[in-house]
């Protein structure tokens, strides 16, 4: 397909139903669907059709993740735990490829704080001595990778197929999402700076399997509220993400600095990368501290509110 077909794809939702077990296992096979329709792109030779493709595989299996954690009770916790490891080995075939291109975007971006007559010099050059570092599945042949990964998705789709979902119901989804909500709250607790970057990872993690629970349940309730909750949970996501992506490029600049020309401009992109980080966390600390600040029980009531619908 050509770049005019954007094939980027809505998150699934469970519908309001009385069988809400079957509506989840529903949207949980539609993302298992995306990802699979995208290991055709992720065989290409095409590097625009092959890096879209790993970007839209990511997010589908994020999204299968956070869902499929919301039928813990209600089916064996040794099988859920089974499809989650072989979602995250599936991803984890994807990230060094997703990093090498954030890094790369990351650099040129930076380099912005150069004087104009340096600003591609420097970029060209950083990219030459940092982004090898993380093309380890560059040369990989993704006729295979994409065959791999197909095969594991298909095992996945059988897996969620069988299994047995008839104890979710709307009490079980609202619970699951508030014991999450309890533990981003206590995550977001922590002190926040680069010195705490286990911590700050636990917060985007919760943070961001909130965010795609609520979008995927977000029918069960008010639509907009919930809705708006995950998309301000999301800008929390996005700047410790960018924070993560500014880490790696501050460390790798820091190991590498005698590899370039001029030391110096390492020492101008180090600054301006250093003042970036600063600036993002205590915005996203921010923005944390506000999004959570509504207790569990009240995120519990919001999307349970539907439940007691009349549905057809």
């Amino acid at each position: 397909m050509g770049d005019g077909d954007e094939r980027s794809r809505l998150p699934a939702r469970v519908r309001p139903a009385e069988d809400l077990g079957e509506s989840l296992r529903d949207a949980l096979l539609a993302e298992i669907d995306t990802a699979l329709l995208e290991c055709d792109d992720l065989a290409s030779w095409e590097q625009p059709r092959r890096r879209r493709a790993v970007h839209e595989l990511r997010r589908a299996l994020k999204r299968f993740r956070a869902g499929a954690s919301l039928c813990k009770g209600a089916v064996d916790a040794v099988e859920v735990r089974a499809v989650q490891e072989e979602v995250r080995a599936t991803a984890e075939r994807l990230s060094a490829t997703r990093d090498r291109d954030v890094l790369i975007e990351t650099i040129t971006d930076v380099c912005e704080v150069l004087p104009p007559a340096l600003r591609r010099s420097t970029g060209a050059i950083a990219v030459a001595v940092l982004a090898p570092d993380k093309a380890t599945t560059a040369s990989a042949d993704w006729h295979q990778a994409a065959a791999i990964i197909r095969g594991q998705l298909e095992g996945l789709r059988a897996r969620m197929l069988a299994a047995d979902l008839r104890a979710v119901g709307p009490d079980s989804i609202a619970s699951a999402i508030a014991r999450r909500w309890r533990r981003a709250r206590r995550q977001a607790a922590v002190p926040w700076n680069a010195g705490h970057l286990d911590a700050l990872h636990e917060v985007r993690k919760e943070c961001q399997r909130l965010a795609l629970q609520l979008v995927l349940v977000s029918r069960l309730g008010p639509r907009r509220r919930i809705e708006r909750l995950a998309s301000s949970l999301g800008r929390v996501v996005s700047a410790i993400g960018e924070d993560r992506d500014l880490g790696l490029l501050e460390g790798l600049l820091s190991e590498r600095r005698a590899e370039f020309p001029d030391p110096r401009q390492v020492d101008d992109l180090l600054r301006e990368v250093r003042s970036r980080r600063q600036q993002l966390l205590r915005a996203a600390r921010r923005r944390a501290r506000k999004v959570l600040e509504p207790k569990a029980g009240e995120v519990r009531r919001l999307v349970s509110t539907g439940r007691g619908r009349r549905r057809r």
